[in-house]
């Protein structure tokens, strides 16, 4: 009896030790875990698949017009290579079958980002593999997930932390091909990733601190290179596209401070333990409470992370002052973008659905999963668990909008295409967008 009462006491005290300390392949865990999830959270889209955004008014027919000529195509001041692709080799399917495609390829690429957490190079940071694993499916649940996840449009935006996850791999472990990648996809597809060049070259600096080999040393400023090139590309294309940008010298200085406090303080310390409901209530509480919490919060996170091991305690702090760096340089690209209700006191819950809620969320989740983990591994684990059920209100993600029967919009597509000369516009989501389908050329006389 008394050994059934501490195998009882055990199992309550230490409940993620069950067996998912050490995993034989955690990475491939996470992969299928996040991807049923992505699949779950998605059937009522997948039910009634069709576009959204740039999936149609740009890519989709950017290749019905162009085929594999359409990838170098810039759009709104940059490159797209891979939402282009992978909309090119879904084109190659029949069309009636593109927007279930496209939703089936972007769900799972999503989940393969996510996931990267979970790799063994990660365990230098958070120990334990079923944490990581947990970690990954938070990922997947976090605010602005709504737009981000399973199109092509924004695909961008999860490109971008797949970046920060391969900046925080063992220093003990070279970069990889698997990496390189990554990293690739980003510099071609997201010309945000560039912030976290700097990253690259800290790890660099500490190589060769470490005394590792010299090749381990040049991949990583090729890393940052990898980032940078691209990065300048963009500039340019931006420069050319002549797009409105925020002119920073028309706001007030204490406007923009409080703007980043709150977004900073909210991403990187509030949502992520107190989730959409109690990070709105945070701003109606007395000022001596608001205080008195983020107090609290910022003291239990530098408690955990002084246990950190400090090679990966200051690539972590440096990743994430990185992604913070997103929020300013999208007001700057984005007019108007300061403006948006996600960038100030949260007051609307409908806000958690938009994609600018992401912006440094899974930086300020790795954040305290690497700190609470430190303290007691439960607690981490604890708190994966806790983002994903304070997730509950917004776990189904609806159809995208009004347009919900892509066999007739394929049909429509596929008669204009068929038809020489025919010229037509096909409405796709969100409301008030479409996509111009034009037919075969008209044979010479």
């Amino acid at each position: 009896m008394i050994d059934s009462f501490a195998r009882w006491g055990h199992l309550l005290r230490r409940p993620i030790h069950l067996g998912w300390e050490r995993l034989r392949s955690p990475y491939a865990t996470a992969l299928g875990m996040c991807f049923a999830l992505l699949l779950l959270r998605s059937h009522a889209r997948l039910a009634q698949a069709h576009l959204w955004a740039e999936d149609g008014g740009r890519f989709l027919a950017d290749v019905l017009e162009h085929g594999l000529g359409s990838t170098f195509m810039p759009y709104a001041g940059y490159l797209h290579v891979v939402p282009r692709l992978l909309a090119w080799g879904v084109a190659l399917l029949p069309i009636e079958a593109f927007a279930l495609g496209v939703a089936f390829v972007t769900l799972a690429l999503n989940a393969a980002l996510f996931a990267l957490i979970a790799r063994d190079g990660c365990r230098w940071l958070v120990p334990h593999d079923g944490v990581r694993i947990f970690t990954a499916v938070a990922f997947c649940f976090l605010s602005g997930t709504w737009e981000v996840t399973g199109n092509l449009a924004n695909l961008h935006s999860v490109l971008f932390y797949g970046v920060m996850l391969v900046a925080l791999q063992d220093l003990d472990r070279p970069l990889g091909f698997a990496d390189g990648l990554v990293l690739l996809a980003v510099a071609t597809s997201a010309g945000e990733g560039v912030l976290l060049a700097p990253v690259f070259l800290l790890r660099g600096v500490m190589r060769w601190r470490d005394g590792r080999p010299l090749r381990e040393v040049v991949v990583e400023a090729l890393a940052a290179a990898v980032l940078t090139v691209p990065a300048g590309v963009n500039a340019v294309l931006l420069r050319q596209a002549d797009l409105p940008a925020a002119d920073f010298s028309t706001w007030p200085l204490s406007r923009m401070a409080e703007h980043l406090w709150i977004t900073f303080n909210d991403r990187y310390v509030l949502h992520p333990v107190l989730g959409d409901r109690g990070a709105m209530a945070y701003f109606f509480w007395p000022f001596a409470v608001r205080m008195a919490v983020v107090s609290g919060f910022v003291a239990v996170l530098v408690l955990g992370l002084r246990r950190l091991p400090a090679r990966p305690r200051v690539l972590l702090l440096a990743a994430c002052a990185c992604v913070s760096v997103l929020i300013p340089l999208t007001w700057y690209v984005r007019a108007d973008a300061a403006e948006f209700p996600t960038f100030g006191v949260l007051r609307d819950p409908d806000v958690m659905d938009a994609r600018y809620m992401l912006f440094a969320l899974p930086a300020g989740l790795t954040l305290w999963v690497a700190a609470l983990g430190r303290i007691r591994t439960v607690f981490a684990g604890g708190l994966c668990v806790c983002v994903v059920v304070l997730a509950h209100p917004r776990w189904t993600f609806e159809p995208w909008g009004p347009e919900r029967d892509w066999a007739q919009t394929a049909r429509r597509i596929r008669e204009v295409r068929e038809t020489p000369g025919a010229e037509a516009s096909v409405r796709i989501n969100p409301k008030g967008w479409a996509m111009r389908i034009r037919g075969a050329s008209r044979p010479g006389p």
